[in-house]
């Protein structure tokens, strides 16, 4: 991985903080991941922020201080096709079990589209989810993605996934004429 100047901000939304993980927020992933996965996720963070700049956002209640999932990019890259020059970002997200349903994703996941196409200057926001989790290709579209196609698991093996994804130009559109009933 290229170390790069990616600087993460702490975020805000109604009801969250974002901000970075740090190595006193392995009980609170523990909670919702169990104690290998925690200790491998909270360590892939750590060495995200220090390699590369970035890297998932804890998502924290304002309320009661309480980590209930994260949500960030898993990967920022540039696409070079015939005619084409993206800067593309993709997202991924998690809620702990206990707290889903209740549109902690979506919030954040809005806010972190806000910062890709922002600071980061992204002309690109993608993310993939299978075909059965609904819940998911729900929380894409409320952040404004859209399907595009289905594409082949991310690993040898795993199911196929739908891709869904956004341009700069088509956020700054829904951003200046808000579609009835959106979010």
């Amino acid at each position: 991985m290229l170390k790069s100047n990616l600087k993460m901000s702490e975020l805000e939304t109604a009801r969250l903080y974002l901000r970075e993980f740090r190595p006193i927020d392995l009980t609170a992933v523990v909670n919702w991941e169990g104690t290998p996965h925690a200790e491998k996720f909270l360590e892939f963070c750590l060495r995200s922020y220090r390699e590369w700049g970035m890297g998932p956002w804890a998502l924290l209640l304002k309320e009661a201080g309480v980590i209930v999932g994260n949500c960030g990019f898993c990967r920022i890259r540039y696409d070079r096709l015939p005619g084409t020059f993206e800067y593309c970002g993709e997202v991924n997200y998690y809620i702990a079990s206990q707290h889903r349903g209740q549109g902690f994703a979506s919030e954040a996941l809005m806010t972190i589209v806000r910062f890709g196409f922002g600071e980061l200057r992204l002309t690109r926001i993608q993310g993939r989810c299978t075909p059965e989790n609904i819940a998911s290709q729900r929380v894409l579209e409320k952040a404004g993605l859209h399907f595009e196609r289905k594409i082949p698991g991310a690993t040898e093996g795993s199911p196929e996934e739908n891709l869904y994804a956004i341009t700069r130009e088509h956020f700054q559109t829904l951003q200046s004429h808000p579609q009835p009933g959106a979010h």
